[in-house]
């Protein structure tokens, strides 16, 4: 027999075997214990532990009581309490899912970056379109990436007022970094990545699931000290009606508290994107210059028979060796392949490197769905008359976005 209908037969004898003063008693006596309930629950938090609480109860009439009181309503809660969420619920509900909009803003920054994602019937990215604000890059100014059909668009909008530029790709397959982008983006892959990770006993998951269904079930991923990522930590907001992903806060430990980095937002799960979004070409204005970015075949530096921290610190050396020597066409092409005329236009035009004065040993990138490496140096510069030590945030290092067989590497970012 099942514990409900246990409990059933037990108070349906004990009801029998009782008077008519004993049956008000009880019923008094439960609808006393069930104010106290609402009192004692309207204090406590109201959320749904993974941990069970317990207490004695000192009278074996309060015991009948509430036994009594369980039986009555052991149907109603059979059928109405939900089950307790858990991150497969969410693995499942992303499953078929093809369009998704995503926003991520950084800690103390209003204008986000946005990223929108169009997927086949299989799941592999079809369509893929970037917002990146200029704060990403001061250097290069806001820009608008997009990969369709094999080719790249990549539109440097430029100052304001200013001309800009569209560069165009072809490309076989996705660029390396537009997917790890998208994937460490993607909710699902993430939700599926903290399910290994926990598996494996480098991540700690907490859930919390507000009683209140109107309230997103937050989840707690805190990497420990033997993950990849230690002093990381993730808080997914889960909605409690689709159980898909709302938003990723992303926290890292900083003097023994854990600070904001960024948020991610999700939305538009599934709603179909307009075909123009992926189209820069017809979007982008007449003025804006039109690039062949297939002409610039030889950006980076071909790695040979080179470790990775080695020609990544080849590739930081010869950099600053031709900035020294205002040798802005060499410096370009190791830097995005960027022309020299652009160099000369940016930071690196209006500031004299005078000497290198150390390169350390490459660190890998501080986020790891980037990929490649950090290289830390000392420059000595000249801005305004005025000589100072520069260290840059990076430079970050990894291999050109035209995989091959024989990986070039250039510089991508944090100077």
């Amino acid at each position: 027999m099942r514990p409900a209908e246990d409990i059933e037969k037990m108070v349906r004898n004990w009801n029998e075997s009782t008077s008519a003063g004993m049956d008000d008693r009880v019923l008094a006596d439960v609808g006393r214990a069930l104010e106290r309930s609402q009192t004692h629950a309207a204090s406590a938090e109201p959320h749904r532990r993974r941990r069970i609480m317990g207490s004695p109860i000192p009278r074996i009439a309060a015991a009948a009581v509430f036994v009594a009181a369980l039986g009555l309503f052991v149907g109603l809660m059979v059928r109405t309490v939900p089950p307790a969420y858990g991150l497969e619920q969410t693995v499942q509900a992303s499953h078929g899912l093809r369009c998704l909009h995503m926003k991520s803003f950084a800690a103390g920054l209003d204008e986000p970056k946005e990223f929108w994602l169009q997927c086949d019937e299989s799941g592999q990215i079809e369509k893929a379109r970037w917002h990146m604000p200029s704060w990403d890059a001061p250097e290069d100014g806001a820009k608008v990436v997009v990969w369709k059909d094999s080719k790249i668009q990549l539109w440097f909008k430029g100052k304001p007022g200013g001309q800009g530029v569209l560069a165009t790709y072809s490309r076989q397959q996705p660029p390396f970094w537009l997917l790890d982008f998208a994937r460490s983006s993607d909710p699902r892959l993430r939700i599926a990545q903290l399910k290994e990770a926990q598996a494996k006993g480098k991540v700690e998951l907490e859930i919390d699931e507000p009683m209140d269904r109107a309230q997103p079930i937050l989840v707690t991923a805190t990497y420990l000290p033997q993950s990849q990522s230690p002093g990381r930590r993730l808080v997914l907001r889960i909605d409690p009606t689709t159980k898909l992903v709302a938003s990723v806060e992303t926290y890292a430990l900083e003097e023994s508290q854990y600070r904001l980095q960024d948020r991610q937002e999700f939305s538009n799960y599934n709603v179909p994107i307009d075909p123009a979004m992926f189209d820069l070409e017809t979007t982008v204005p007449a003025t804006v210059r039109r690039v062949d970015g297939d002409a610039v075949e030889n950006r980076g530096l071909p790695q040979g028979t080179l470790r990775d921290d080695e020609i990544a610190t080849k590739v930081v050396r010869q950099f600053f060796e031709a900035l020294i020597a205002q040798d802005y066409e060499t410096a370009g092409q190791l830097y995005c392949g960027t022309s020299a005329e652009e160099m000369k236009q940016g930071f690196f035009g209006k500031t004299r490197i005078i000497r290198i004065v150390s390169i350390d040993k490459p660190t890998p990138h501080p986020i790891p769905e980037i990929g490649g490496l950090r290289v830390p140096c000392k420059v000595e510069i000249e801005k305004d008359g005025v000589r100072s030590m520069w260290e840059p945030f990076g430079p970050f290092v990894r291999t050109t976005h035209r995989q091959d067989e024989h990986p070039r590497w250039e510089i991508h970012g944090g100077l």
